[in-house]
């Protein structure tokens, strides 16, 4: 089997930026075992891992009651996600921004009133949120070889689309970046590819399944969102691995045609 990363020097780091606290592993937690496995320091950078101001919008309080960990419910959250990334063998990092949840508007009104504005264009008043996520990104020491992987936004969730942005209009020298396909979203579009990218395939053993299905069950507060049993976890995603891999389970990755710069 080859490397996960054949174009990447041995043991350059990646890391991964994850909107929320579970989309990383959820979408390529094999790889990251994988990628440990081969000795690359992996990094998960959750971006809107911040604890809200109080008190907290209304539709923020709904979902907090279906979490729990009441007005500490985020504090829970990174405490799972050190659990599940634990099991990985990769290093977490939270960022202090704030989950589109928590977010107003400049006259103080919420921007999420139900389940149905998480899945919108971002707001005017959220664009400052990419350049600092840029900044944030600026401000991390780099080598030249890292790699770097971000959303590719499929399912249009606004935290999502706002990373997106953000990478796609950074510039770093020497870096490698590219997208992973945001599971469970591209499970349920039955998403074919980027009409201008390069896709290549991560294959995973099943252990490296087996540890992904573990993290994911990690994150006791939101496993239960997206699936209906912990039996379910495994299933599902070792389908949807199976479907990307062609027969071979696998997780998929997308990088854009080399530009005037030659860069990925």
């Amino acid at each position: 089997m080859p490397r996960a990363f054949p174009f990447v020097k041995p043991a350059a780091r990646i890391r991964v930026l994850s909107p929320h606290l579970d989309d990383a592993v959820l979408s390529c937690g094999g790889t990251l075992h994988r990628a440990r496995r081969e000795g690359h320091p992996v990094e998960v950078i959750t971006v809107f891992a911040g604890d809200p101001l109080l008190p907290l919008p209304p539709f923020a309080q709904v979902l907090h009651d279906l979490w729990g960990g009441g007005e500490n419910a985020m504090a829970m959250r990174r405490a799972e996600d050190g659990q599940a990334l634990a099991l990985l063998q990769a290093t977490p990092i939270h960022w202090g921004f704030p989950d589109t949840i928590y977010r107003r508007d400049a006259r103080g009104q919420p921007l999420c009133l139900d389940r149905e504005d998480l899945f919108r264009p971002p707001h005017p008043d959220e664009a400052a949120w990419i350049e600092r996520i840029q900044e944030a990104l600026a401000a991390l020491p780099w080598e030249e070889g890292d790699l770097l992987l971000a959303p590719l936004a499929l399912g249009g969730h606004v935290d999502h689309r706002l990373v997106r942005m953000a990478v796609e209009g950074w510039r770093c020298s020497g870096i490698l970046w590219g997208f992973y396909e945001d599971f469970p979203y591209a499970e349920w579009e039955g998403f074919s590819g980027l009409p201008d990218g390069l896709f290549h395939r991560v294959e995973l053993t099943d252990e490296d399944l087996q540890i992904k299905a573990q993290a994911i069950r990690a994150y006791r507060s939101q496993w239960p969102i997206f699936f209906t049993t912990e039996e379910e976890i495994l299933e599902r995603i070792r389908a949807y691995a199976l479907r990307v891999g062609e027969g071979i389970p696998a997780e998929r990755f997308w990088f854009l045609r080399p530009g005037p710069e030659g860069r990925p």
